[in-house]
């Protein structure tokens, strides 16, 4: 769980103790929803991954200043997952810090550079993982497309591949943050991105089958895609094709944004041997317990702390504090799934009846279960 009384006793200060009351009251709301939505962590079974675009992470500008309570909610509610692909993270890291400082000494963060340009706008993007369960596997680059016959035109921002270690697990993450261009379905630069980034991908880990690198043996694209309907956009056309596979768990869920009518997160496994196996899956929707439509007049004083001049200039406070929140929290919500970790029976299982292959025992992956790490999840 997060250090909540630094930013109680700030809120305090600031705003006086009926906000930070207030913001005692949400937390406890939070908690009590994240409990009933999303699994209980647990220290071998499974891994909780998640996707999470948090809106302009860091930058504090176009809406005044994220508040410390907000930041406390995102912790919040990171901390209920073991490693979360972030996107959106600014060229300044204060805020991701911060975060990482409010989950505790033991989560760690690794992000790439600023990606410059336009289209780039400042971002980063972000792994924000709990230590205790998930290990960084010495593997981590910003993908870049080869050129063919002519420069290639690269991704809008850089995709940030990275490899992890969790129990027997190995998995090859690539988190992107697609172009968005145009505001329908199909926007030919977005289709083309996520077309050649998982060309690309899926090329790589088809030779890894047969010829061992050290790498994972499989590739998770994962985050921003932009992706407007579950099915029959050339965007999940582009996915299939290059063989990334939705998991079953995430086909029926419904939309990633605020108005729930929009696919833009995704979660794709290219898994040519099948050795990903998820359990659950979900999109934590935040906004029935955080600035929630009709919580306007309780989150006057905020906005006030928060844009004191945008605020006042503001001459629709309704249409202000519908966007402003999407800039304390996100217009975007979380989107996770569960992954099995431990095949340890099935394994023994294959030994027991004389099998010379099993499902579990990875070619090239010799790791081991480290045994001697032994680490207490909280329960939340």
């Amino acid at each position: 769980m997060p250090y909540y009384k630094g930013v109680i006793d700030q809120v305090k200060v600031e705003a006086g103790v009926r906000t930070a009351r207030k913001v005692a009251s949400q937390l406890l709301s939070l908690r009590n929803r994240l409990k009933q939505d999303i699994p209980q962590r647990n220290v071998t079974d499974s891994i909780l991954l998640a996707t999470w675009n948090i809106r302009e992470f860091g930058r504090n500008q176009k809406a005044g200043v994220r508040l410390p309570e907000s930041l406390l909610y995102i912790a919040e509610i990171i901390s209920h997952f073991d490693l979360v692909a972030v996107q959106e993270v600014n060229q300044n890291l204060a805020d991701l810090k911060q975060l990482v400082e409010l989950l505790g000494d033991w989560w760690e963060y690794i992000v790439t550079d600023v990606t410059e340009g336009a289209a780039g706008n400042q971002e980063r993007i972000a792994y924000v993982y709990d230590g205790r369960k998930v290990r960084f596997d010495h593997l981590a680059g910003e993908l870049a497309l080869p050129a063919k016959g002519k420069p290639a035109q690269q991704p809008a921002r850089s995709p940030f591949l990275c490899a992890f270690r969790t129990g027997w697990r190995r998995i090859s993450l690539c988190s992107v943050h697609i172009y968005y261009g145009k505001s329908n379905p199909n926007d030919p630069r977005r289709v083309k991105e996520i077309a050649e980034i998982s060309e690309l991908l899926a090329k790589r880990n088809k030779r890894r089958q047969n010829i061992a690198d050290g790498e994972p043996e499989n590739s998770i694209l994962i985050g921003d895609m932009n992706v407007f309907n579950q099915t029959g956009d050339k965007t999940t056309e582009a996915l299939a094709k290059n063989q990334f596979i939705i998991p079953k768990e995430m086909k029926t869920l419904e939309g990633r944004n605020l108005t729930r009518d929009k696919y833009f997160d995704q979660i794709a496994f290219h898994d040519p041997q099948k050795r990903l196996h998820t359990s659950q899956a979900g999109v934590f929707n935040f906004s029935k317990i955080l600035y929630k439509d009709d919580d306007e007049a309780s989150h006057a004083q905020a906005m006030e702390r928060s844009a004191p001049v945008q605020y006042k200039k503001a001459r629709d406070k309704s249409k202000f504090y519908k966007n402003w929140r999407t800039f304390q929290i996100s217009d975007h919500l979380p989107l996770w799934l569960e992954l099995q970790t431990d095949f340890a029976n099935a394994y023994l299982a294959s030994v027991m009846r004389g099998k010379k292959k099993d499902a579990t025992a990875a070619k090239g992956n010799k790791s081991k279960p480290d045994d001697s790490v032994k680490i207490k999840v909280p329960r939340t």
